[in-house]
């Protein structure tokens, strides 16, 4: 590791798989940071768009590169950026995604005397409708899924002061390099979604906190890549979820997740039949027999793994640092409601 005095305070990782435009508008906006020591990585899952030769072309001495050669999903491609990153604090940003100016500036100036600080959630905004949220850290629901506090509200101010929350939005978020050097980084088995809620509750029961930076701004196009209502997305977290409750509830409610989930289907199915929710958009798309089967899918996927999942559990329940009270309290804390999962778009 490189002596402090030539380590940047922060490194950039952006992990692309045909990001098109949008990537360009991403590494600029990250080229115009106020951070004058700023290093940009830039992990590519073997785009074919020409998105990442552009972006070579235009921004190749700003950059470090990393060029993969078949999509390793966004756990492994960020695990990538991390390991060669320099920075004190790394920073993740969406190749769908903008930051204002001083965003990382502003993430910096937050946690520069906050030790205990391990993660550090923006405030991102819909590119499409700046007025309103797409999220600032997010929330848990009882069986493993998550969805981002603030997702789709009008701001109003609710969300100006800086506050601790659960963890952060992967599409803009915070680790101090520390932090990751103990937890591993991201679960690669996962591929993408949800492992950012894997990260930042191995982080809480490590003794690490998170805040939420309102200064740090981001804008971000939901799902630009795989979609809001694809079978690809729906199978990931579907499955990804179940090895977040193994991993990360407390044993209650885990014992108790089955009801939860069962009571989510419900509302799922309510949202469908009323046409309200992203459930009746999913069901434009898609057959019933076809999420059935998706489902099964998820499960089997999911069991497969299980063995793997328990021994991880294991190692998180004896190395934690927070009492078991603690524990049931992040849950209950930020906790996410099934009608609001349901039915809110």
């Amino acid at each position: 590791m490189p002596p402090a005095s030539t380590r940047p305070r922060a490194s950039a990782i952006v992990v692309n798989w045909n990001g098109g435009e949008l990537l360009d508008e991403c590494l600029a906006s990250l080229t115009t940071q106020t951070v004058p020591d700023l290093e940009i990585v830039l992990v590519d899952n073997n785009s074919t768009d020409g998105s990442f030769d552009r972006a070579r072309q235009r921004y190749g001495d700003r950059l470090v590169c990393i060029a993969n050669a078949r999509n390793e999903g966004f756990a492994r491609g960020n695990n990538q950026g991390f390991a060669i990153a320099r920075g004190e604090w790394l920073v993740l940003l969406n190749p769908d995604a903008t930051a204002a100016p001083d965003a990382i500036a502003e993430l910096l100036g937050f946690a520069a005397d906050r030790a205990e600080v391990g993660m550090l959630a923006c405030r991102v905004h819909r590119h499409s409708d700046p007025n309103f949220f797409d999220s600032a850290g997010l929330l848990i629901y009882p069986d493993g899924v998550s969805r981002p506090r603030g997702w789709q509200e009008k701001d109003l101010g609710q969300y100006d002061r800086p506050d601790q929350v659960l963890a952060p939005h992967g599409c803009a978020a915070a680790y101090r390099k520390s932090m990751l050097d103990e937890l591993g980084g991201f679960d690669e088995a996962y591929f993408c979604y949800l492992e950012d809620l894997d990260l930042g509750m191995r982080g809480q029961l490590a003794g690490w906190t998170c805040w939420y930076v309102p200064t740090a701004r981001v804008l971000h196009h939901k799902s630009a890549a795989a979609g809001n209502y694809s079978k690809f997305k729906a199978y990931h977290v579907e499955r990804n979820r179940v090895w977040n409750a193994v991993k990360l509830l407390p044993r209650f409610i885990l014992v108790m997740s089955p009801l939860f989930t069962l009571n989510r289907y419900m509302m799922q199915g309510y949202a469908a039949a009323t046409h309200s929710g992203l459930s009746s958009d999913f069901v434009k798309e898609y057959s019933w027999l076809q999420l059935s089967v998706l489902l099964l899918r998820a499960y089997a996927a999911a069991l497969w793994r299980l063995p793997v999942v328990l021994l991880q559990r294991r190692r998180l329940t004896r190395q934690r640092r927070i009492t078991t009270r603690q524990w049931y309290d992040l849950i209950s804390r930020y906790k996410l409601d099934a009608i609001e999962l349901a039915l809110k778009y």
